[in-house]
C-alpha cells in the first residue's frame, strides 16, 4: 500500500505533456498520421484496436503529440519521443461522475478530444461491472497510475461500501472497507456505508439483530478476512467472511478477546463500568 500510495503521489506531480500549434510545414498526411498511431501502439504494447489518430501538434523538441481512438474503450495521448510517452486518456479527463447530493462537479476540461476519449464515465462503470461491483454506482473516478502503470480506480456505491479497482484489466477489488485500514482513503463512501455494508452481510445469520453502526476490517487468516462490526445495543462482534460471501466464526466481542481477539470498536464490559 505505500509502495502504491508513494507512486500515486510522484504521478500527482507529472504534468500533461504540453501541446504546441502544429506549424502548416509540419503537417503530414493522413495515411502517415494512421501508420504513426499504429506503431506507436505497437511499440507501446497496448492493448488498443487503433479506431482514429489525430496529430494534435508538437512539443518544443519537435516531437509529435498523438492521440489514438481505440475501439476497445478509451484510448491515449502519445508523445513520439525516445522512449515514447504514454497518457491514458482515462487519466487526463477532468470529467468524473459523482451523484451524491450537491457533488456533481467537472473539473478543467478534458485534453483527449476524440469520440471514446472525452468521457471516462461510462468506461469506468463497465469495469466496475466487469469487475464484479453489483451495487448502485454514484460515484467513479481514476485515482492515479499503480506502479504497474495501470489505473487505479475508485467507485462509490450508495448506501454500500465503494472499493478501489486496481490491475491490468482492474478486476483487482479491493473494499473500501479493507483500502482504509490499509492507510488508504476512499474519498466516495464514509463510515456510515461501511457499516450499512456490513449489515446486509449479517443478514440472514445469527449475528442478524445486531444494528451494526461502525465497521471495520482487522485483517485475514488463510482463507477469510477478520471484520469487527459495533451494534447500537449490546456487545458487539467479530466474525470471517470468505472469498464466496459466508460469515464464519462469529463471535461477540467478549467472546473473541477471550480468544485473544479483542474488539477496537467496542469496550469490554469492564471498560465500559470503569467510565
Amino acid at each position: 500500500m505505500r509502495r502504491l500510495l508513494a507512486s500515486l503521489f510522484l504521478l500527482a506531480l507529472s504534468a500533461a505533456p504540453a501541446m504546441a500549434q502544429e506549424s502548416a510545414a509540419r503537417t503530414r498526411p493522413s495515411f502517415a498520421v494512421d501508420a504513426d498511431g499504429e506503431r506507436l501502439v505497437a511499440d507501446a504494447r497496448l492493448d488498443c484496436s487503433v479506431r482514429e489518430v489525430d496529430l494534435r501538434g508538437y512539443d518544443a523538441s519537435g516531437d509529435g503529440l498523438y492521440e489514438i481512438a481505440c475501439r476497445e474503450g478509451a484510448g491515449y495521448l502519445i508523445l513520439d519521443a525516445r522512449p515514447a510517452v504514454v497518457h491514458p486518456c482515462l487519466m487526463l479527463q477532468g470529467i468524473r461522475l459523482d451523484r451524491r447530493p450537491n457533488r456533481m462537479r467537472q473539473a478543467n476540461p478534458p485534453q483527449c478530444q476524440l469520440v471514446g476519449n472525452t468521457d471516462p464515465v461510462p468506461e469506468l462503470t463497465a469495469r466496475a461491472r466487469d469487475a464484479g461491483v453489483d451495487c448502485e454506482i454514484d460515484a467513479v473516478a481514476v485515482l492515479g497510475l499503480d506502479a504497474d502503470r495501470h489505473p487505479l480506480i475508485e467507485v462509490g456505491c450508495r448506501d454500500r461500501d465503494g472499493a478501489w479497482l486496481e490491475g491490468a484489466d482492474s478486476r483487482t477489488v479491493t473494499s473500501c472497507l479493507v483500502v482504509e485500514a490499509q492507510g488508504g482513503e476512499c474519498g466516495f463512501t464514509d463510515a456510515a456505508e461501511r457499516a450499512r455494508e456490513v449489515q446486509l452481510w449479517l443478514a440472514g445469520t445469527e449475528a442478524a439483530a445486531c444494528d451494526v453502526t461502525e465497521a471495520a476490517f482487522r485483517g485475514r487468516t488463510p482463507d477469510a478476512g477478520v471484520y469487527e462490526a459495533r451494534c447500537r445495543a449490546g456487545d458487539g462482534l467479530t466474525f470471517e467472511r470468505t472469498g464466496d460471501g459466508r460469515l464464519i466464526d462469529i463471535r461477540s466481542c467478549e467472546e473473541s478477546a477471550a480468544v485473544g481477539r479483542p474488539c477496537a470498536l467496542t469496550p469490554l464490559p469492564a471498560d465500559r463500568d470503569r467510565r
